[in-house]
């Protein structure tokens, strides 16, 4: 029960970072959990004397602290003023997040203490022991995944908080029958989940657009929902206006829209609307979109959207005569809402019959799909503030690598477009990163980019159309036609010259123009002496919207005016996670056990005490380097980083939890089964790496029922092994004696710690699959030690 409230409290502790910043942090949120077990284990070794009261001493006042410090670490996070917004400008920020990652920290330290006091007492039965923690973290993985949609974020919290309670309260039964605080504390949590005080709403940043939307004159929250990946917001607000890049041509008002707003952000709106679509008067304003240009003059009858969110793309090819729509939306809150609370408002345009709604990933949705379509819309979803300030940074972004990008080519019909938009945002990075990827995938098919490409700029927003065939003369003198009307400015077709472009919303350059005509021609030329990133984005390293290089520091530092905390920003701030996840480590979890085994002359030295130290080191990167690298792999193929973070940890649980059990049986006082488990385990690893991205890739288009279970499947096959090396490490080095335990332990939970948050900062620079090969590497060395310590 510990465990399962355990795993309930972190993925809760994610799935809030995600509506309250602009990032999930997963990598951050398991670090904070393994810095609080290792730092339980290395306690327990530093105060012996808490062991000698027996297990039901210790085992109820832990349960207890970990319950009670669950919720008051949402309480305090919630009111530390933490901003990644803040970030760039605020240098007490990182004094913030020290704090933040101290304080949630903390249940994860008591929780350990009853993991780690059990195993301590009954470390003859380790399989069994390590069986339970892992199965009840399996159990609360999946118990996480229904009740966000029924509890929402703090209430799923809260529900941690109660599993936790009712493990304190079976302690105390065991302890006495007469122990009554863990039913009081228990019976007050039940309270708080059903009526939710002011101070339990999940606090998150100003700068959000949901935020600055509701300090409107006038505004007013309508409706909050949440389901296990997303919070859905629907608010009345003069600020919820969607029209992206809306010509400046259009002098007529917009008809009323409610915003909706999707983890606090990406606010996007409903559009007010009854009647027939098709060339209606009070949808006049879709003529003058950048959207609209290929319904005006090429003509497309069937219609693929992703991700329409509010419907706007949907009424503009409703509006222009689109004769079949299909509208691939992931979050099935948004298609219930239009669906019937909205419905009246919206027009019906989901129950439409020329309209067929999907709720699934776009990818997977043009994997299976046997449809091809005239034309596919890649709404503009990013919000403004977080594309501006490389808050995505850290986001991996599977729509958009050049892998996708084929799979949409494909589906498109001979004489096809694909419509990309983005905010505009000088320096031009996000719209040459768009660039370079497509460019990428047109080269895979053995393409001249150059040969399929438009693009354009309005004042605001950044449009690129990319052609299954070469652009022809009419396509060109089309386009044109329409940004000569809307007064948008040329960026590229095939024979541009640079006198046509720069011309209404004027840079002191064309610096779009330059930046898009040497990059198609130059390539890697041009990224390498560009001072952002801009080298494709792939499913290996997808983290689209990562700007920064190292190389150039200095270069940004100095573009922002001698402020150091720009550099924070996007994948600049793992380094800093890391370093003071490092140091946390250090202080909590092998400094205590360093002074206690001085004090009692208990440090074991020598060649064992290394052998020891580094085998459990290695073993907990390798296993966090591959727990991280899985997770990022299934995004994908699961379709959302929760159902990954989820299921991949639930599979690995269940059959690590299996592999350890059977451990039991395995002869440790001799180490060759370890030494020939840890080679096995090595190339198993190896081939999972070069097999399992075909795998994914074949079934990707699979129902989702399929994929959950193909990927414990694939999942357990490694964890089960997984789950041997480190029980059967721990009972061979208590035959050493108790110390080499306790220093295997910390070891472990420090590499633990760190091997969270290492993968990231590798994967920004070289991708998952160099991640990937070092786990098995990891595996390698572990055997290298326990060749040193026999």
């Amino acid at each position: 029960m510990t465990s399962a409230a355990t795993l309930t409290l972190e993925l809760s502790i994610i799935r809030l970072l995600s509506v309250a910043q602009w990032h999930h942090f997963a990598f951050l949120v398991v670090s904070m959990a393994l810095l609080g077990y290792g730092a339980s284990g290395s306690f327990l070794s530093s105060f012996p004397s808490l062991l000698r009261r027996g297990p039901f001493g210790l085992l109820p006042r832990a349960g207890a602290l970990f319950s009670v410090s669950a919720l008051l670490a949402y309480i305090a996070g919630n009111w530390i003023p933490f901003d990644l917004a803040r970030v760039s400008f605020d240098r007490w920020q990182i004094l913030y997040l020290f704090l933040f990652y101290l304080v949630f920290s903390v249940p994860f330290f008591f929780s350990g203490l009853v993991i780690s006091s059990a195993l301590t007492h009954w470390n003859a039965m380790a399989g069994k022991l390590y069986f339970s923690d892992l199965a009840g973290a399996s159990l609360g993985c999946l118990l996480t995944l229904g009740i966000f949609g029924i509890l929402g974020g703090p209430g799923t919290l809260l529900f941690a908080c109660l599993l936790g309670g009712l493990a304190w309260a079976v302690w105390g039964r065991m302890k006495g029958p007469r122990v009554v605080f863990p039913w009081i504390w228990t019976g007050f949590l039940v309270l708080l989940l059903f009526w939710q005080p002011s101070w339990m709403e999940l606090r998150f940043s100003p700068y959000k657009s949901l935020r600055v939307a509701l300090r409107f004159p006038g505004a007013r929250l309508l409706e909050t929902h949440w389901n296990a990946f997303s919070r859905v917001d629907v608010l009345e607000s003069p600020a919820a206006r969607t029209a992206p890049g809306l010509s400046l041509e259009y002098l007529t008002a917009l008809p009323d829209q409610l915003g909706l707003a999707v983890d606090g952000d990406q606010l996007n709106a409903i559009t007010r609307f009854r009647g027939e679509p098709a060339g209606a008067g009070e949808l006049k304003f879709l003529d003058f979109l950048p959207s609209s240009f290929p319904y005006r003059n090429l003509r497309p009858r069937r219609v693929l959207i992703l991700e329409p969110r509010g419907g706007l793309e949907v009424l503009n090819a409703l509006y222009h005569g689109a004769g079949e729509v299909v509208a691939v939306e992931t979050n099935p809150l948004i298609v219930d809402l239009l669906k019937t609370r909205y419905r009246e408002f919206s027009g019906g345009i989901y129950d439409r019959p020329e309209v067929r709604v999907e709720v699934e990933d776009g990818r997977s949705y043009v994997r299976r799909s046997s449809a091809s379509f005239d034309f596919i819309v890649f709404p503009l979803a990013e919000s403004l503030g977080a594309s501006a300030t490389g808050f995505s940074g850290l986001r991996e972004d599977y729509r958009l690598t050049a892998e996708a990008f084929r799979g949409y080519l494909g589906t498109l019909q001979p004489g096809g477009f694909l419509s990309l938009h983005l905010y505009l945002l000088p320096p031009p990075r996000g719209e040459l990163r768009l660039v370079s990827t497509v460019r990428r995938a047109l080269e895979l098919e053995g393409k001249r980019p150059a040969d399929h490409l438009l693009a354009f700029r309005t004042w605001g927003t950044f449009s690129l159309l990319v052609k299954k065939d070469p652009v022809g003369p009419r396509e060109v003198e089309d386009l044109k036609d329409f940004c000569r009307q809307m007064r948008f400015d040329l960026v590229h077709y095939p024979g541009i010259s640079p006198g046509e472009v720069n011309r209404y919303n004027r840079f002191p350059r064309p610096i779009y123009f330059e930046s898009m005509r040497d990059l198609l021609r130059e390539g890697e030329r041009f990224y390498r002496r560009y001072p952002f990133d801009l080298s494709p984005a792939t499913d290996n390293r997808p983290f689209f919207h990562s700007f920064f290089r190292w190389k150039y520091w200095e270069e940004i530092y100095r573009l922002a005016g001698g402020k150091w905390q720009i550099l924070l920003e996007s994948g600049f701030l793992v380094p800093v996670v890391f370093f003071l996840a490092l140091v946390l480590s250090i202080l909590f979890i092998l400094l205590p056990l360093c002074f206690r085994g001085r004090g009692e002359g208990e440090n074991p030295g020598g060649r064992r005490r290394f052998a020891w130290l580094l085998y459990f080191t290695v073993l907990g990167l390798g296993f966090m380097f591959l727990e991280i690298s899985l997770i990022q792999k299934f995004i994908l193929f699961l379709g959302h980083p929760l159902y990954s973070v989820s299921m991949v940890i639930f599979s690995l649980l269940v059959s690590a939890g299996l592999g350890s059990r059977f451990s039991i049986r395995l002869d440790v006082r001799s180490s060759r089964r370890l030494k020939l488990l840890l080679p096995f385990l090595c190339i198993l690893l190896v081939g999972a790496a070069f097999f399992y991205p075909l795998i994914l890739s074949f079934f990707q288009g699979s129902p989702a029922f399929f994929r959950w279970l193909l990927t414990f499947v694939l999942i357990g096959a490694l964890g089960f092994f997984l789950g041997m090396p480190f029980p059967m490490g721990i009972r061979r080095a208590a035959l050493r004696g108790q110390v080499y335990v306790s220093w295997g332990w910390c070891a472990n939970g420090c590499a633990s710690v760190l091997g969270a948050i290492l993968p990231v900062l590798l994967a920004l620079t070289w991708g998952f699959q160099v991640v990937f090969f070092l786990s098995g590497l990891c595996y390698l060395v572990a055997l290298w030690a326990l060749w040193k310590e026999g």
